[in-house]
Parts: structure tokens; sequence; C-alpha cells
């Protein structure tokens, strides 16, 4: 009689926890789903600003009147000029500190020097980007400052920078 109850208990444990992993299986392939379906969802409603023609992407988006789409194109440009003249100056840092790291003896206060540096300058961009839409804003009507955040926060959803023309594209200028 013992050695039959404790079939039972054990057959009992056994589809205890057969139903505990089915079931803990089947919550995260369902969870797995919805994080798909929301990363989907949210690729759909972000907006892509594009890096090369962002006056027109603007003009399209904002529906800007001729007048404003002079401010813009102004402010486009001396936002990349400032913008890409950063970015060279990062570039340059991060080869340095990764040449400085390859040493046989890295100079360690050098690579913090180095990596302040980078900060200062990530700071300096952001706040260029800042200054760049806050002029956009002033220029725009209440119904294109409401559209014209929109357009940010989608960016900034997707990715923190506010891309910039690429090097070697069509219409490239030298900075």
């Amino acid at each position: 009689m013992a050695l039959v109850n404790k079939y039972r208990i054990l057959t009992g444990v056994i589809i205890i926890l057969i139903a505990t992993n089915l079931s803990m299986g089947i919550s995260f392939l369902y969870h797995k789903q919805q994080d798909k379906k929301i990363t989907e969802e949210l690729q759909e409603t972000s907006i892509e600003v594009p890096s090369q023609q962002r006056t027109r992407f603007f003009r399209e988006q904002l529906n800007l009147q001729p007048q404003q789409i002079e401010i813009f194109r102004e402010l486009n440009r001396e936002f990349n000029r400032t913008a890409w003249q950063i970015n060279q100056r990062l570039e340059r840092l991060r080869i340095e500190m990764v040449n400085e790291m390859g040493k046989e003896k890295p100079d360690e206060a050098r690579l913090k020097e180095v990596s302040k540096d980078i900060g200062e300058l990530h700071s300096q961009l952001k706040e260029e980007t800042i200054k760049y839409y806050l002029s956009m804003k002033e220029a725009c009507t209440d119904e294109q400052k409401s559209r014209l955040n929109e357009i940010f926060i989608s960016i900034l959803q997707s990715s923190e920078d506010v891309k910039l023309p690429q090097r070697g594209r069509r219409n490239r200028r030298n900075w």
C-alpha cells in the first residue's frame, strides 16, 4: 500500500511539474510575441528624418510657407556645419582613444582626458541639437509646433541623434 501511495504522489508531482513547465513555456512564447508586436508598432510609427534633403522633409511634414522654408534651410545649414565639425572631432578622439588603448602600456591619464573630451563634445552636440530644434520651433505656427514636436519625439525614440549627411554623398559640402 505504501508503494502505491508513493507512486501516486510521484505521479502527481510529475504532472504538476509538467503543467508548470508547459505554462511557463507558453507564457514565454506569448510575451516574446507581444514584445515583437510592440517593437514592430514602434518602428511603423517612428518617423525617419532623412540626412539628405532635410529641409524638403520638414517642408512636406509641416506644410511650410516659402519664408519658413528659407529659415529652415539656413538653420539646417548652420546645424549641419556645426554638428559636422563636432562629429569630426569626436571621430578623431575615438581613433586616438583606440590607438592609445592598443599600446603596450597605455597612458591612463591620457585616456581619461580623451574620455572627458568626448563627453564634452557629446554635450556640445546635444546643445546644438536643442538650439536647432528651438530655432525651428520659433519659425512655426502652433499647429506646426505640435507636429515638429511629434517628429522630434519619434526621432529620439528610434535614435538619440539627429542624422547628419554622410560623407561622399551627392551635394557634399567641404566645411
